[in-house]
């Protein structure tokens, strides 16, 4: 996951139901047409992996419910020297999420769930903590639930074991300490998505896997994707990578949890596209129930976060997008007013307090060759018509990397980077530490009503950003007295 900046029974009703669905689906994905972008796509996917030093990679383009790209680059075992295809499988990690919220909301449609009322209706033994804190919050991660890194941490008490039951996480995530009150602030926590796959199987009486396979992986004919079982050999999956000083390392995430639903989902680009044209005719879900979870979150005083149920609500340089990565190097981007969508699997993660790694983005930098203007990277520099500005905005980055609050933030942006200030200094920290030019590209200009989670906005300004390392790109969104309301920064 990214933040912006911030970061079994089955039913042979639901089955054969679903049988129209996988021949909508598989009629969208015959043979991919040649796509119109081949060289440039390959050059610019290459030339990426071998500077971020991840070792495989597996793309899928979808363009007006055409598949245009399909391809694997690199190596899927690195050990074995076996290439990744389209068929190779990795472990989504959190884009797994939209999976868990799309299965909810299945079960709100079938009036089995409702999305206002308590999780303490679907689940006993909730702690009084929690009473307020309904399946909207769970969803939405406004719950108040321990962020990720400080999650079920009764569990590594004695140190980390192999094998964790559903109980046994359960007890562990009602000892956690709460960061706010339901409603009160956004933080991204896993430990709501797990609660949700609880959910899951006490309403709907099947485990989680079998759920996901009964409804949405058999119809739609997504025969190389599962739930991940430690034990089971799955074919075509691609071993996990990370970085340990500077060299590539096995990731290790060997750890199995009785139930995985906030990141637990093994899949290919193969069958990505076909969940990709799911979504895309509305055959999953029904349009309404899409347009909720593709609504940004809005606070108890009235602000609102990019997120909606599953899924990062956004947007880039004017076009609107749906998106999430997963710690293990995937990212699945949807840019719907535009019926784009770019998904990138690589097999290059990050391991929590270990080594940065540079493994996103590529899907919204794909994009962005179909996209003429979205990169800033192919934006022409204008000349700076405010340099007072510029030294601000550069003061702002520098005083996060040091750890430290702004004044130049929104209270509201404020609250949101404090439970996120230690990994913002550490990343952002060392950027700075090694910062060569800070330079204006270009401004968006926002109309009257324009506005940022909902703040009003007056202008959106991008900088470039070179390190001794990197360059990325700053977006900054501004308020009319200059305070910021929200950035983020890219790789291109």
């Amino acid at each position: 996951m990214r933040v912006t900046g911030l970061l079994d029974l089955t039913s042979r009703r639901g089955f054969v139901g679903n049988l129209a669905i996988a021949a909508l689906i598989f009629a969208t994905l015959v043979e991919p047409a040649k796509p119109a972008r081949a060289d440039s796509v390959d050059d610019y996917i290459r030339a990426q992996m071998t500077r971020r030093k991840i070792p495989g990679l597996a793309l899928a383009v979808a363009q007006r419910g055409q598949v245009v790209k399909l391809a694997g680059y690199g190596l899927a075992s690195v050990e074995l020297e076996a290439p990744v295809t389209p068929d190779t499988v990795f472990e989504l990690a959190s884009v797994t999420k939209q999976f868990t919220a799309t299965a909810i909301m299945k079960l709100v449609e079938e009036g089995k769930v409702v999305l206002d009322e308590p999780v303490s209706k679907y689940l006993p033994r909730t702690p009084p903590t929690w009473h307020a804190i309904t399946i909207r919050h769970l969803l939405t991660h406004t719950a108040g639930l321990a962020k990720l890194g400080e999650d079920f941490v009764a569990l590594w008490k004695d140190g980390v074991r192999m094998n964790y039951t559903t109980e046994q996480a359960f007890d562990a995530a009602t000892k956690d300490a709460m960061s706010f009150g339901p409603g009160d602030g956004w933080q991204y926590s896993d430990v709501g998505y797990f609660l949700l796959g609880m959910v899951i199987e006490r309403v709907s009486g099947q485990r989680y896997a079998a759920f996901l396979a009964d409804h949405f992986f058999t119809p739609l004919g997504m025969t190389s994707t599962s739930v991940i079982d430690q034990w089971a050999v799955v074919p075509h999956r691609a071993p996990g990578y990370t970085l340990l000083n500077g060299q590539l390392s096995r990731i290790r995430r060997d750890v199995q949890f009785g139930l995985t639903s906030h990141y637990g989902v093994l899949s290919s680009v193969r069958d990505l596209v076909k969940w990709e044209a799911a979504l895309d005719t509305a055959s999953v879900l029904s349009r309404p129930s899409l347009a909720a979870m593709w609504t940004q979150v809005t606070l108890n005083d009235g602000s609102r976060r990019p997120y909606g149920f599953g899924w990062f609500v956004t947007e880039r340089r004017g076009h609107r997008l749906i998106d999430h990565s997963g710690i293990t190097g995937t990212q699945f981007s949807r840019f719907p007013d535009d019926h784009l969508t770019v998904i990138a699997l690589t097999n290059l993660g990050y391991r929590l307090g270990g080594e940065e790694v540079d493994a996103w983005g590529l899907s919204q930098g794909v994009a962005g060759l179909y996209l003429p203007g979205l990169l800033l990277s192919g934006v022409a520099k204008e000349p700076d018509p405010d340099a007072a500005r510029t030294q601000r905005l550069r003061a702002f980055l520098e005083r996060l990397g040091r750890g430290e609050d702004s004044a130049d933030a929104l209270p509201g942006l404020t609250a949101a980077l404090r439970p996120n200030m230690a990994e913002i200094k550490r990343v952002l920290g060392k950027r700075i530490a090694e910062l060569r030019s800070f330079t204006y590209i270009t401004t968006d200009a926002r109309g009257a009503n324009a506005e940022r989670l909902g703040v009003p906005i007056r202008e959106v300004v991008h900088y470039q950003m070179v390190t001794a390392s990197e360059t990325r790109y700053y977006t900054f969104w501004l308020t009319t007295d200059g305070h910021v309301a929200d950035f983020i920064s890219y790789a291109d």
